[in-house]
This record gives C-alpha cells, sequence and structure tokens, in this order.
C-alpha cells in the first residue's frame, strides 16, 4: 500500500511558483540555476541555512528555475531509512552527512530528530522520531507517521547507508558549486566594492565549495605504523637519495634530507647587515618634513615619481656599521652605510641612452651600494677620469590642492616686492598690477608713487533696518543699540521697550554689536577684511618666507607661487638661466625648496651687497635652468624664451662627486611601498633606495633541478633578483653588471647560463605591500597550473595580514601570518621558507652570534617553524676576521632531526652562498 508524500512538499521536475511570485533578490539573468542563499556565517551548503521548512524550497527566485538543482531524492529516503533500522548505520552517515547536505527540507528535519535521540543514547525508529517530531510540533510538516514508515520500507538494506549517504554528500557538494557560481555571478554585476576584494571572494567561494569533513580524523597506530614503514622503505630505496627539495648545501641537505612539504621554514639575520641613512637625515613628507630616526611604519613619504608612499617597515637603529658621506654637484651631502642602495647611471648607461635612445639602449640604470659607487666613483679608464655616477631629479611633487588663506600668485608679489610690516608692494609693472586684482583683490595707489597697498574686495555690508519702538517707522540705525528713528522718539524709547538684544558673529558665534544684517565682530571683520590680518596670522608678516601648506600645495598652485615670486624678484642671465636673488636667507631657503618640489635642479650662492644692516648686506642668489614658462609677466617671459637654450640630460639628474668613508654613526632604514622601492631623502629630495640564503634555496630548486619554485620580494625589484641569479649562476661579478663594466669572457659566462635560467621554471612575484590573502591566493593557483614545490618570502616583517580586523599589536599581527604561513606548507603540502629579521640581541654579544630568541616582534615564529636557520657573518663585525669570506648557517631548531652549524662560502661579488667544497 502506497504511503502519502509529504503535503507540503512539491517536488517535481519543475518546481511550481506562484504566477505573481516576485523575485525576493533579482540577479544578473532570470535563468540561472541558483539555490536559496545563506548567510555568510552559516557554514551549511546546498541551500539556505534556515529553518523554513513550510515553504518550497525554490521559491522567492528570479523566473524559477530552468532546471531542477542536483539531488537524489532515492537516496536521501535510503540513508533515512538506514538510520531508522540501524544505530550503526547512523554512526556512519553521521560522519559523511550534515543536514543541510539533504534537499528536502522535511529530510533535514527528520535527520536532525535522529541525530538528537542518538546523542541521548535513545533508540531510533519510526515510533520514537513521531515522537519527538510531534513535542517540536514539526510531525505534521515532514508528511506525518505515514512518511516515516516509508522511509523504512524504500532502503534496499541499512548495510549500504554510508554509500548512499556519499551520494547524497556528492549531490550537495554539486548544489554548492551552482550556488557559488550564481553568487560570484551576482558579485560581478553589482560591482559593490573592491575588485580585488570581489575576485578573492569569488575565490573564496570556490575553495569552500571543495571543503568537507572528514569521515574519520583519527586512525589506531597500527594504521598509521604501515604508513609510517612505507616512506621508510621508499627512502631507503633511494640509496641515500633525499626526499625533499633540495637546498643546494651538501651538509645541509645530509641534515636535512631536504625541504619537506607542509614544512615551514625560518632563515634569520640582522636586517640587511646594512642599507642605512644616518638618523638626522630629513625626509620629505606629504605635509613637511621628518627625519630617519622619527619616521615609522605608517607614515608617508615621498617616492621618486612624487607621490606619497607609505612606510611598511622600519630598521632598529644599527651602530657600529661601515660609513661613507656621499656629496652631489649642486653641494647636497648623504651620510649612508656602505650597503645602502642608490639607483644610478653610468657614463656606459648615458652613452647607450644618447647613442642608441631611450628605447634600444643596452645598458640602464641599476641599483648600486654606496661602496659600490666609492669604488667606481670616476672613469678610470679615461684620460680626464670624469665623474661616473649620477641620480635622476624626482619629477614634481603630485599633492592634491591647498585650501590656502591667500591666492599663491599674490603671496608670491609679496613676497617678493612686498613691504614685510604692511600689505603693500611696489611694482613698476602694471601688469603685476593687474594680475594681483584678477585674484580678487582691490589694489589701491599710494599717493602718486609705484606702492599699491592691497584688500579684499569685499562687499559693502547690507545695512540692519529696524522698526522703531515708538512710532513704527522702519529706518536704518547708525549705530547697532539704536531703537528710535529720531529725537522726538528717542525721549519717550526708554519706558516703551527693554534695550536692543546682543547679536552673535556669523563667523565665530560670540555675542557682539553690529549695525548690519549679517553681524560680524570686531576680531572677524579685522581677519576677513584686512589682508594685513591674514598675513600676521601666517607668520609671514616681518618674517618673511614661504609657508609649509604653500610648499606641499598642488603643482598648479606652486607653479603660481613661482611665478609671482619671479615676477618680483626674478631675472633672465644672458645665459638663458633664471636668477632669484633675496636677502633673506630663509626666504631663499623656501625658494629652493619651491622649486626642487617641482622638479627642477638649482644651486645656490651668496654675495656681499649693500644693506642697511649686517643682516641684509647678504645676497642669496639662486639659480636654475629650465625650458619651461616660469615667469607670468609677459616681458620677462618673451626675454627668457629668447634667451633658453633647449634643455639637455644633464640639467634631470645630479652628479655624485665624493664618497667618502667617515666615522661611523648610528643608521637606520625604511622600507615604502612604492613599486619602484624609491623614496626621497634631504632637503634637496634625491630618489633613494630602500632596503641571499633564501635566494640560493630556490635557484637550487628551479634551476638546477627543475622544480617549480616562486619567491614573494616585498623588497628587491624582480629585475634586481634576476640580476642578482644570474650573477650567481654565470659567477660574474654583481657589481660589473651594475656599472656596465662587464669583460667578454663576462659576456660570454653569461650567454652560456643565460638559457637554463631563462628556462627555469622559477616565478618572481615583486608586488609592494602583499597581504596573507593575496599570497595565499596566488600560491594556489601556483599548484594548481604548475605542481609548485617551494615558496619563498622575502620577508615576514614586510607582509600584512590583510584581514578586515585590526590586529591588536604589530606583534599579535606577526603571529597571526606566521601561522597562516604554517598552514599554508600544510595545505599546499609544499616548504615555505619566510625570512625574518633578528633584533639587536647579537649586537650585544661578544661573539655576536645570533639565537633563536632574537627572532623579532614575535615567539610564535620558532613555535610555529619546523625549522630555524640562522645567519651570520663573522667579517661583517670584524673586518680583519680570519674567517672572512664564510657565514655560518645556525640550524637552531630542527624538528625532525638533529640542530648543527654548517659552515658556507660567502661569495659578495657573486651576490650567493656556496659549499665549502666548491670555493
Amino acid at each position: 500500500m502506497s504511503q502519502p508524500e509529504p503535503a507540503d512538499d512539491h517536488w517535481g521536475e519543475e518546481p511550481p511558483f506562484p504566477p505573481d511570485a516576485g523575485p525576493l533578490d533579482s540577479g544578473p539573468s532570470d535563468h540561472l540555476p541558483v539555490t536559496r542563499f545563506r548567510k555568510k556565517d552559516d557554514s551549511r551548503g546546498g541551500r539556505d541555512g534556515g529553518r523554513d521548512n513550510d515553504r518550497s524550497r525554490d521559491d522567492g527566485f528570479p523566473g524559477g528555475f530552468e532546471r531542477v538543482p542536483p539531488q537524489d531524492l532515492d537516496a536521501e529516503q535510503s540513508v533515512l531509512g538506514g538510520m531508522l533500522l540501524s544505530k550503526d548505520a547512523i554512526a556512519d552517515v553521521v560522519e559523511v552527512l550534515k543536514g543541510a547536505d539533504f534537499y528536502r527540507p522535511a529530510h533535514e528535519t527528520i535527520y536532525s530528530a535522529i541525530l538528537d535521540l542518538y546523542a541521548r543514547g535513545e533508540p531510533a525508529d519510526p515510533i520514537t522520531i513521531a515522537a519527538e517530531l510531534t513535542k517540536r510540533g514539526e510531525l505534521t510538516k515532514v508528511g506525518g507517521p505515514p512518511y516515516l514508515h516509508t522511509l523504512v520500507n524504500a532502503v534496499p538494506t541499512a548495510a549500504n547507508a554510508e554509500y548512499y549517504a556519499e551520494i547524497v554528500h556528492e549531490r550537495a557538494v554539486l548544489r554548492r558549486l551552482v550556488e557559488a557560481g550564481t553568487r560570484i555571478t551576482q558579485m560581478g554585476y553589482a560591482a559593490d566594492g573592491d575588485v580585488d576584494e570581489i575576485v578573492n571572494s569569488a575565490q573564496a567561494e570556490i575553495y569552500a565549495v571543495t571543503e568537507q569533513r572528514t569521515s574519520e580524523d583519527y586512525l589506531p597506530l597500527g594504521d598509521i605504523m604501515e604508513g609510517a614503514l612505507d616512506e621508510i622503505e621508499a627512502i631507503g630505496s633511494r640509496s641515500g637519495q633525499m626526499s625533499g627539495v633540495p637546498t643546494g648545501f651538501t651538509d645541509l641537505d645530509s641534515l636535512t634530507n631536504g625541504l619537506h612539504p607542509g614544512q615551514m621554514i625560518v632563515i634569520a639575520a640582522r636586517p640587511a647587515m646594512g642599507k642605512a641613512l644616518a638618523l638626522d637625515t630629513v625626509l620629505p613628507t606629504p605635509t613637511g618634513w621628518t627625519t630617519m630616526g622619527e619616521v615609522s611604519p605608517g607614515d608617508y613619504l615621498i617616492a621618486a615619481d612624487g607621490t606619497p608612499t607609505r612606510v611598511v617597515a622600519a630598521t632598529d637603529v644599527m651602530v657600529g656599521r661601515p660609513c661613507y658621506e656621499v656629496t652631489f654637484d649642486d653641494g647636497t651631502t648623504v651620510v649612508a652605510d656602505a650597503d645602502h642602495q642608490w639607483l644610478t647611471d653610468t657614463r656606459a648607461s648615458r652613452r647607450s641612452a644618447q647613442e642608441n635612445g631611450p628605447d634600444r639602449q643596452r645598458t640602464h640604470a641599476a641599483v648600486r651600494t654606496t661602496k659600490e659607487i666609492a669604488a667606481t666613483l670616476r672613469c678610470t679608464s679615461l684620460a680626464d677620469q670624469r665623474l661616473n655616477h649620477t641620480v635622476k631629479n624626482a619629477a614634481p611633487l603630485d599633492l592634491p590642492d591647498q585650501e590656502l588663506p591667500v591666492p599663491p600668485y599674490t603671496l608670491g608679489t609679496w613676497l617678493g616686492d612686498g613691504h614685510s610690516d604692511a600689505a603693500k608692494i611696489t611694482s613698476a609693472d602694471p601688469e603685476v598690477v593687474q594680475r594681483v586684482a584678477n585674484e580678487g583683490f582691490e589694489v589701491v595707489r599710494v599717493g602718486t608713487s609705484i606702492t599699491y597697498a592691497i584688500r579684499f574686495a569685499v562687499e559693502k555690508p547690507e545695512p540692519l533696518e529696524r522698526s522703531c519702538v515708538v512710532c513704527g517707522k522702519i529706518f536704518v540705525p547708525k549705530l547697532a543699540h539704536v531703537r528710535s528713528c529720531g529725537q522726538s522718539c528717542g525721549g519717550r524709547a526708554r519706558g516703551v521697550s527693554s534695550p536692543v538684544p546682543h547679536a552673535t558673529c556669523v563667523d565665530c558665534g560670540k555675542v557682539c554689536f553690529s549695525a548690519f544684517a549679517k553681524p560680524r565682530c570686531s576680531t572677524c571683520t579685522r581677519r576677513y577684511g584686512s589682508l594685513l590680518t591674514v598675513l600676521r596670522d601666517m607668520g609671514v608678516l616681518g618674517n618673511k618666507h614661504i609657508p609649509q601648506q604653500y610648499l606641499r600645495g598642488s603643482v598648479a598652485q606652486r607653479r603660481a607661487l613661482l611665478a609671482g615670486l619671479l615676477d618680483t624678484d626674478g631675472t633672465v642671465t644672458n645665459t638663458g638661466s633664471v636668477q632669484f636673488a633675496v636677502t633673506s636667507r630663509t626666504l631663499a631657503e623656501g625658494f629652493r625648496e619651491l622649486l626642487m618640489g617641482l622638479g627642477y635642479r638649482c644651486g645656490m650662492t651668496t654675495k656681499r651687497v649693500k644693506g642697511r644692516s649686517e643682516a641684509s648686506s647678504i645676497a642669496y642668489i639662486v639659480n636654475f635652468t629650465t625650458s619651461d614658462d616660469v615667469f607670468g609677466l609677459e616681458r620677462k617671459r618673451r626675454v627668457h624664451t629668447e634667451r633658453r637654450r633647449p634643455g639637455t640630460p644633464k640639467l634631470s639628474q645630479r652628479f655624485i662627486t665624493d664618497a667618502r668613508e667617515i666615522d661611523s654613526v648610528p643608521v637606520r632604514c625604511v622600507q615604502v611601498d612604492n613599486p619602484e622601492h624609491l623614496y626621497l631623502a634631504t632637503r634637496s629630495m634625491v630618489p633613494t633606495h630602500n632596503s641571499t640564503l633564501a635566494l640560493d634555496f630556490a635557484r637550487a630548486c628551479s634551476i638546477n633541478n627543475g622544480m617549480p619554485s616562486v619567491i614573494f620580494s616585498l623588497e628587491m625589484g624582480r629585475n634586481e633578483i634576476a640580476m642578482r641569479l644570474l650573477s650567481a649562476e654565470a659567477r660574474v661579478a654583481l657589481h660589473h653588471m651594475r656599472s656596465g663594466s662587464m669583460t667578454d669572457d663576462d659576456w660570454t659566462r653569461l650567454a652560456r647560463r643565460m638559457p637554463d635560467v631563462s628556462a627555469a621554471p622559477l616565478f618572481i612575484d615583486d608586488s609592494p605591500n602583499l597581504s596573507m590573502m593575496e599570497i595565499r591566493a596566488k600560491c594556489r593557483r601556483l599548484k594548481q597550473r604548475n605542481d609548485l614545490r617551494l615558496v619563498v618570502i622575502d620577508y615576514l616583517q614586510l607582509m600584512q595580514s590583510g584581514g578586515s580586523r585590526r590586529p591588536e599589536s604589530r606583534q599579535q599581527e606577526v603571529s597571526d601570518m606566521s601561522r597562516n604561513l604554517k598552514l599554508l606548507a600544510k595545505e599546499l603540502e609544499v616548504p615555505v621558507i619566510a625570512l625574518s629579521q633578528l633584533n639587536r640581541g647579537p649586537e650585544q654579544r661578544t661573539d655576536k652570534k645570533p639565537m633563536v630568541s632574537d627572532l623579532r616582534e614575535s615567539g610564535s615564529i620558532e613555535q610555529d617553524a619546523d625549522m630555524v636557520i640562522l645567519l651570520h657573518r663573522e667579517d661583517a663585525y670584524e673586518k680583519e676576521s680570519p674567517r672572512a669570506g664564510e657565514a655560518d648557517l645556525i640550524v637552531a631548531k630542527h624538528r625532525n632531526g638533529p640542530t648543527a652549524t654548517i659552515t658556507v662560502a660567502f661569495q659578495g661579488h657573486y651576490s650567493r652562498f656556496v659549499d665549502m667544497a666548491q670555493t
């Protein structure tokens, strides 16, 4: 006898929809095979996590389904029937299925009731389940007792319940895939939020589909022993060959048997063993200036392209470093350590650009250390030994418009030809006067001279009309407190009404007396009606200088300020150079900074003049050459056009004239998120570069053994990494590559190794400011497409968590990233090498040797790591060390074996570490 189906479930090939039902959530298409959305924090797949069992599975979606979502109702009935017949079947099924895996809401309700009874140790059969569902008020919704008996009769055998559960689970995974595809489609059409976040969310949706519950997450020791024995036998059959990814160092491979899947390896050393500037080095910021000693992560500096760039990391103060004083041809000096990096052109790259053009030149600008620059300061192969290195000028500072109290051109004319104690200018050029008037000022001649007073062109205040308190006549009072229209009413006004109440200033809100419709107190009247007051508030009255907010204005604002200064105090020399001369050193320094911020190369000289005092008897002359139109005044612009010479490359760069070693000073370095890794330093805004054992590991993995690996470099650029790899493989000195002084033998060795290096499955990502989320997504793709075998991250302290939740501290953030790297290694089954910094602990010890406890910022790095390798070079601290050229790889932690110290050779000129036997 057939049993009735649940009355409220409509499960046919085409789910029914009311003809007037509108969409609950409109999507990009009316025929997408979507299932009901679940909440973001609901882990159940396949359909909605709610318990609206009285509604059809498919109601509320646009236009209905063109296809029925993947499901197998027979398998669902067989699973439940088997569970009602055997508690062993319940134990088998519960490890495979979740309630949300069922397609029918009624089946999920029955499944939940079975699990509840099973958890309480009570029997689960049609009678007890019917009683449990009656208590919940859900028996009628599932079809009543007859349907429970239908489930028992429908199952072929309870012994196969686990297999039926697998079928149900597979259909649920397919429904989750359909659902994920629908959500991804809707994300794309909605375009709500950042594109990178949308792509990451889409990736997360796809990966979430594959998440499955393991049937058994525990195994008896006997089963585990069998797998371990198989691995031991496999290792033995290799006749001593290692099973992991080779490191390229024989002794290290013997100790570790290579790098194994799932391992997290930390390589730690003091920060770059260098690359730093003196603490008093000034650094321009978007709002002013800071120093190398004061800057901290999160602050903003200026990149070489003129845009603000964020500081993502800063080293500790380093002492005892060999230091140099670098001098430029404009007189700028910078104190940097020997390993600090600069992006410089040499004579070879300049000639290549001149002869072949920028697009076809063979030799380009390269990153070089201070020590390399000192060694190649001049072209010794030439008779005149001319200077070799140049640094390009920074681009104009690319900053937004500022709210300025005085238009920049007017301020420039006042700074140039204005009276220091009054809002007046002295000018014989009517065009200058007219340009100031065009900026909204009243320019009034004082007497018959060429001196002009400058006032704000304000509208005449609207008078206040008032009704006489005695006769009611409308009149305009001359004073704010007058209440009557004349003398006849004035005597009687006192007994008629109270005094006139105080008014409120429209600007500051203070109480005031005013006879105008828009009352304004005396302070605000002076401020908004007097340029003199504004100049005093700016701090320039009696102290002429360019305020910082003007020096950090937009390019247009700064060019207008420059035009005002040059129209009044600027001249054009016979050679076409532009000259600005004043007796105020402060104003001259500000003008020089203004030029630097606009990308011009300039110099400043002094000469004696006849002044009223000793302070005004020295003229400061700033010279610069440009082909730009920098004058506003027509006659000066015409002279400049006639005399100026075509621009030459020399105008866009500075020569390094000296790099001499000096006594060591405390130094420090920062890392910025600019793609070129460049930031500006000193008042002259000189572009400078920010701050290789892991590289040797990747080289051994991919170039020497053909295993795919990836390097995420948050510090070095991809071209710099490529040059280091070529230097290490071809054994060509790195500074020869960078200086363009390679010999024929160097080119031959480079050409011989180039094919092998180019064909190596080594991927390099130098994206700045990478987050853990981005690294994980990229590694997943590489694993799927290229069978990734090794991941290298340079370095851990430069990463960001990338999550929406702000960490409590930087230590907590590093701890989270360290834990995520370990999970990444286990998920992808590849070794992950993370470079990390050590604190200053080693420098406090006599032998300078690092310890695991010196790992910077978080002890969790040590806890998460399977192996910790500490890098130590004795000659980095003692220049006369007998162990010069050697390095110790201190395996301070080794979860799968012993610890040891392995000595390798450090070939700094090739930028590589090698086995001692290879030297």
